[in-house]
């Protein structure tokens, strides 16, 4: 919560400067961090390591190394080294342990679906429990949610630096200078490792897919009039979720946008290679044919080495497809407008929320009735089942079709139904204009 009378910006105008240490500097503490983290360290080790930034830096020794030495020491004593006056020694304060160890985090991290899921899977049963108590939703947005949800957007952040990652290496390998076989294999790379990402992401997406079912408990709260003292944290969790599912979404459709960039650059490099071969050939021919006239008829005669054969056909006439050059670039940013909770607007979130989850019931009752049947009687002739869901689900055609998607899904994986499929239509006369193809699952 933000503090009355204290303005960020105001504070960190003044101390930014030492707040912040500047890329030599910072580097200097992931040196130190490197070697001794929270064991003592002498000047003399401090002083190493300034002289090994700088020379990494290609900074070398200056006239005046004992004073700057001396500023940078002090500099780092600010915020992040301890300096013990009697033992002559120096450590880390909580501060620059935190500092070296989030960068060292933020650099060592890799994406984990199944780390994800199982974070997930603990917050739902958490919540779970929670809501049987007293006050207990509110523990436990304090006591899990937030300590979790900011780790797991950096997840999706991970992936989106490795797409960044990607394209930067994809733009400054096309400018240098390579053979066709070396340039071609590089970018090919590229390629290969952004179909990893996106793997990735699908994966990380599977991982998001509890988020539902923490909608569907939040959901069932709003329905018992029970939010009206926490509906700013329902707000924040569900927003939250629909937050990684679209973020998730953006990092798949920037890959799918990248990659026939790629594709046009292979094409373009191909095309520049076969124009600059065909100069070269045309160029040789010229050059170093001749001809011979023989009874009023000139005849050319090739260089040595060129076959004598047939290169024109008049049947045949090439097609060129032309791929216009299209500039790679982030989308601008969309102002969002900000959100505020009101009575209103959570009417129409539970009304949609109900709508969802009825559906969502439907599916799985009618799902549950098609395979009570079949285990009952060994078959199942599903087009009746289909118009018999029609007519008692008002014509809600989303929830027949979902439910024949699910049941014909579910019967090709069980290997003990058998899927029989006439391409003969059944209708109702019930309900017009609706047709279906008759399926029978039979038990064998």
């Amino acid at each position: 919560m933000k503090e009355e009378g204290f303005n960020l910006y105001r504070e960190a105008r003044d101390y930014y400067d030492r707040i912040v240490p500047g890329k030599t500097d910072g580097l200097i503490l992931l040196n130190l961090f490197e070697q001794y983290k929270n064991v003592d360290f002498s000047e003399e080790d401090v002083i190493r390591s300034i002289k090994k930034v700088h020379k990494d830096l290609g900074q070398g020794s200056t006239r005046n190394e004992y004073e700057r030495n001396n500023s940078i020491i002090l500099r780092l004593q600010d915020y992040y080294l301890w300096r013990d006056e009697i033992k002559k020694v120096y450590r880390f304060k909580p501060f620059g342990v935190e500092f070296c160890k989030r960068i060292h985090k933020r650099l060592e991290d890799s994406y984990s679906p199944a780390k994800i899921k199982r974070w997930f899977d603990e917050l739902l049963n958490k919540l779970q429990y929670a809501i049987t108590k007293e006050d207990g939703f509110v523990e436990w947005v304090e006591d899990h949610f937030d300590p979790r949800h900011t780790v797991l957007s950096e997840q999706i952040e991970i992936l989106d630096q490795q797409v960044n990652e990607s394209v930067k290496e994809f733009k400054s390998q096309i400018k240098r200078e390579y053979n066709k076989v070396d340039i071609i294999r590089i970018i090919q790379n590229i390629e290969v490792g952004l179909d990893v990402i996106k793997q990735q992401a699908l994966e990380l997406k599977k991982a998001f897919q509890t988020t539902y079912d923490i909608d569907g408990i939040l959901t069932e709260i709003l329905e018992e009039q029970k939010a009206d003292s926490f509906l700013e944290e329902i707000q924040r969790v569900r927003q939250f979720n629909d937050n990684v599912r679209s973020h998730l979404e953006q990092v798949s459709n920037r890959i799918e946008k990248i990659k026939p960039r790629i594709r046009e650059f292979i094409y373009d490099f191909n095309q520049r290679d076969f124009d600059r071969k065909s100069e070269l050939f045309l160029d040789v021919l010229l050059n170093h044919s001749s001809c011979s006239k023989t009874g009023g008829r000139i005849q050319v005669i090739l260089p040595t080495g060129v076959p004598r054969r047939k290169i024109r056909n008049v049947g045949f006439a090439p097609k060129f497809t032309i791929i216009p050059i299209r500039e790679l670039g982030p989308k601008q940013a969309i102002d969002l407008p900000p959100r505020t909770i009101n009575k209103e607007q959570q009417k129409r979130l539970l009304t949609k929320a109900k709508a969802w989850r009825y559906e969502k019931d439907q599916v799985a009752y009618w799902t549950s009735t098609a395979f009570t049947h079949l285990e009952e009687y060994d078959s199942l002739d599903f087009a009746p089942l289909f118009f018999q869901i029609l007519k008692q689900e008002n014509q809600n055609l989303s929830i027949a079709v979902k439910t024949a998607h699910r049941v014909l899904k579910e019967s090709l994986k069980n290997k003990n139904f058998d899927v029989q499929i006439e391409k003969n239509q059944f209708a109702d006369r019930d309900i017009p204009n609706i047709g279906l193809w008759k399926m029978r699952i039979l038990k064998k």
